[in-house]
């Protein structure tokens, strides 16, 4: 199954840098994105399987001068990925809402309101879309998110 691996650097550099290592681990160029402009970016990571209050928390960070990796692979590279990411100097994407919202940042109020689940260091959650056939699978590790998607098909009766 493939995963996405996302988070938010401080800079563009370590995001480089993050980058540079991942490649050097024989992640594959072509899985690796980086993001220093907001434009577009929180619709893409939703339709990567990132809930919304995350993706425009990645937007928000980007925007306030930090840089967003985005990394598909394997199941299997999952923990190595993880493991070069969190040397590279990755923010906390809770810790940044935290601070934001107490300058006065709102965020995507209505997908709060919704019940979205944000804040842990730790933990798994999932959701289907309205269609039932799409379940996406989001995993906190620790500053990291790593979102999975299964597309189930519709039983036939």
């Amino acid at each position: 199954m493939t995963k996405t691996v996302t988070s938010l650097f401080h800079s563009e550099q370590h995001a480089t840098a993050a980058a540079s290592h991942l490649k050097q681990a024989g992640i594959p160029a072509d899985d690796i994105d980086i993001w220093t402009t907001p434009h577009n970016l929180a619709p893409l990571l939703e339709d990567l399987g990132v809930s919304r209050t995350d993706a425009h928390a990645y937007a928000e960070g980007v925007i306030r001068g930090g840089t967003v990796v985005i990394v598909k692979c394997d199941a299997s590279a999952v923990d190595e990925v993880v493991g070069i990411l969190d040397k590279e100097g990755v923010l906390d994407l809770d810790e940044q809402q935290a601070v934001w919202r107490s300058e006065g940042w709102e965020g995507p109020v209505a997908a709060e309101q919704a019940g979205d689940l944000t804040g842990s260091s730790e933990m798994a959650r999932s959701r289907t879309d309205s269609t039932g056939a799409e379940q996406t699978e989001v995993v906190v590790h620790g500053r990291i998110r790593i979102q999975s998607r299964r597309a189930e098909r519709p039983v036939q009766e």
